[in-house]
């Protein structure tokens, strides 16, 4: 099952998707939930309302209608070093333990978003495809077993990092969580319906391949990451784990290859869609009004 958040001209819904179109998930109350993050908010009905769903009629939309399934997660939880092709081309040993960081929520932005340079940082901005997972019923203490059912299921993240901002002190926060530069989506693809372990993910720039590699090459798998990281927190319906990125990053390559104003980078795995993403010239912000001529 795939499910997706739809903006219309009354707000955005959550909705079933199938061939035919994008069909309306409705609460015990008839009304519409205004986006997959709300629908899971429902842990013990939100799989029926689901399936439901598919058998009213569906509502046509556009690519460009779809936005980022969880609009507002309570937590952005992502993994660094967790594809050992890329640990090896950054130069660092396995890690025995996944490696954490958080984003903000802000950091999101939709699947087919166009995407600005930072005016602070444009020269050295770098694609991160990931696999995303999105808990649905969440818990604290799970074991691997019960992380499983926890999860809601999984969609596609371009973790866009400023590689400069990343580097400026040991932590990684200040390049990894730029305000509306991390695409996702495009839906949200139940596990029942996808194979992660034949899944590929694939990143290319203007159509050049850049990134190549089979889900099942994580050093720490869905189930590991998700114990793992509920027993730091409790984890909680539309919570994300981006659970990191393989090898081929830009910053890696023989000259660096960052990403340019006008080119176009998409992130695809299989049976869970592809982000397209343009990525365009920095807009400089209008200079902040003086504190004082504020309270005038």
């Amino acid at each position: 099952m795939r499910l997706a958040t739809v903006d219309s001209e009354s707000g955005t819904f959550a909705a079933a998707l199938s061939a035919a179109g994008a069909h309306p998930v409705l609460n015990a109350a008839g009304t519409r939930f205004a986006d997959v993050g709300a629908l899971l908010a429902s842990p013990a009905s939100w799989r029926e309302d689901a399936a439901l769903a598919l058998a009213r009629d569906p509502e046509p939309f556009n690519e460009d209608d779809l936005r980022q399934p969880i609009l507002e997660p309570g937590a952005v939880i992502a993994v660094g070093l967790n594809y050992a092709s890329h640990v090896r081309e950054m130069g660092r040993e396995l890690p025995r333990a996944p490696t954490l960081f958080s984003m903000l929520p802000r950091a999101l932005t939709d699947p087919y978003a166009r995407i600005e340079l930072p005016v602070a940082a444009p020269d050295r901005v770098d694609y991160e495809g990931e696999l995303g997972v999105v808990i649905g019923a969440g818990g604290r203490d799970l074991s691997p077993e019960q992380a499983v059912d926890a999860v809601a299921g999984v969609c596609v993240i371009n973790d866009v990092t400023m590689r400069d901002y990343q580097r400026r002190s040991l932590q990684w926060f200040a390049g990894k969580t730029w305000e509306r530069s991390t695409p996702v989506g495009p839906w949200l693809t139940t596990l029942d319906d996808t194979d992660l372990d034949s899944a590929v993910l694939e990143v290319s720039v203007d159509g050049e391949h850049r990134q190549h590699a089979r889900i099942n090459d994580l050093v720490f798998g869905l189930e590991r990451l998700v114990a793992d990281i509920s027993t730091i927190v409790a984890l909680r319906p539309g919570d994300i784990i981006a659970t990191g990125t393989p090898g081929g990053v830009a910053d890696a390559m023989e000259p660096p290859q960052y990403l340019r104003a006008g080119q176009i980078c998409e992130v695809s795995i299989t049976g869970l869609g592809t982000l397209r993403n343009l990525f365009c010239a920095p807009v400089a912000m209008p200079a902040a009004t003086p504190a004082a001529e504020v309270l005038q």
